[in-house]
Parts: C-alpha cells; structure tokens; sequence
C-alpha cells in the first residue's frame, strides 16, 4: 500500500506542535500515534527509524501520527515547564492529551486507536493511553522506562517502579490489550513490574523478550529491524482481532 507524508503544526495555546502524519492512500483499518525517545527527532539517514516504521505501518492500513517533543524540532511551545525532564513531559503530557490527540483523532476518523513507543515514549505512551483507556485499541512498547525517577534519585528504593505507570497500565489493561517487546540487556524490570501489576493484569500483560541484545537505545540497524518486525508482526495481529470482532458484532 502507497503513503503519503504530511508534515503539521498543530496549534496549542502555548504554541504549535510539529509532526508527520503518515496517511495510507488506500483504505485505513487504523490509528496510531507513535512516540519516539525523549531527544531531537532524526528523520533521515541510518536515524530515520521512526520515519521507516510509520510508513510501514502505513502500508498495513494505519494512519501514524508522530511529533516533535516540547522544544525539540518544530515543537516550539513556550510557558510552564522550562526547567527539569518531568516539568517538560507534564506539559507534553497536557498537549498531547488537550489538544494534539482530540486534532489528530478528528481528522482520522473513528477508528481503533493504537498507542506505540519506545524508552521514554513507552512510558510516555502509557501514561496517556491509561488517563482514557476507553479510546484505547492496543498499546505497543518497546523497551519501556518504569521507573520512579524521584525514588531512584532519592535513594529510597533500589528497585523503583512508578505506581503512576503501574495504575494507568492497569487501566489499559482491564479494557484492551498491551504488548512489551524487551531485549535480555535491558535494565528495565519487567518482571518487577508485572509483580507491581499484580493479577489479572499481569497475567494480561504481553512481554516478548529477544536475546542477547538491547533494545533501549535504537541506535543500530540490526536492532531496529528486530524492534519493527516483532512491533509490524504484534500490530498485525492486532488488526485481525479488530477484525475479527466487528465482523462478530
């Protein structure tokens, strides 16, 4: 299936948000908003992972939306959060959830909304995939960052998990289905998590764990393939199920 790119400044009260959206030209089965690592987006040469994936997504039928973080790319909003990595990501929490996702949402269409991300995006995607979980289709991670990063600074756990990311995962996963795809030299503890998680959701919770390797930084080409085939395979499934149940309904 043929695509188009689009670039979009999608306006906010604190300014516009910059980003792609990638959109089939035959028919679309699918939504997605698509969530890189905290950092500057690379969009060409062997950085060009996101731009790859959201195409090929868009050759299953998905509609991909990705964006640039606050004050990174054409994202130039302004105001609160100046200062620190969580001050910053509650004000792309706030425009992602207020403004960017009702636009995008609009002009997609009805359809099965998927959220999928990687590292600091994982854990991005979760938080506001979980602040609605009835909007939710499925969410894809790769590699996700748990962690509480104010215990871990603190000293107060050696093992922190942030029960802000096991509350919304489990509102995710008491609707819909989610899927972690994690390499063995990951720091992550997934399974820390889903004893966080506690059941049935922990139960629900797909993890897939590929070998001798780390998925985290994306930073090879042999890794990227690995993390967008089994991503390209989980969606694929996700799908059918779709599928499988409007035909059902």
């Amino acid at each position: 299936m043929s695509f188009d790119d689009h670039p979009v400044l999608i306006p906010t009260p604190e300014g516009p948000v910059g980003g792609v959206v990638t959109q089939p030209r035959g028919e679309v089965r699918a939504r997605m908003v698509l969530y890189s690592g905290y950092g500057r987006p690379a969009r060409s040469g062997t950085n060009s992972f996101w731009t790859r994936l959201a195409r090929s997504l868009a050759g299953l039928g998905i509609v991909v939306l990705r964006t640039d973080w606050v004050r990174e790319g054409e994202t130039l909003p302004v105001g609160e959060g100046e200062k620190g990595f969580l001050a910053r990501r509650d004000l792309d929490l706030r425009l992602q959830d207020d403004h960017v996702l009702p636009w995008f949402f609009e002009r997609a269409g009805a359809l099965p909304t998927f959220f999928a991300g990687a590292c600091g995006g994982a854990r991005f995607s979760i938080e506001l995939a979980g602040r609605n979980p009835t909007r939710v289709g499925g969410v894809f991670l790769i590699a996700p960052d748990p962690r509480d990063f104010d215990a871990e600074l603190a000293g107060e756990d050696p093992n922190p998990i942030d029960w802000l990311v096991v509350r919304r995962l489990r509102a995710i996963l008491e609707r819909t289905s989610a899927w972690i795809v994690q390499g063995d030299g990951d720091f992550a503890d997934i399974s820390l998590l889903k004893t966080r998680l506690g059941p049935p959701a922990a139960e629900r919770l797909e993890v897939e764990l590929v070998p001798d390797v780390a998925l985290h930084f994306l930073d090879q080409p042999d890794i990227q393939e690995q993390a967008a085939s089994r991503l390209r395979s989980r969606v694929i499934r996700a799908l059918e199920q779709h599928r499988q149940s409007r035909s059902m309904s």
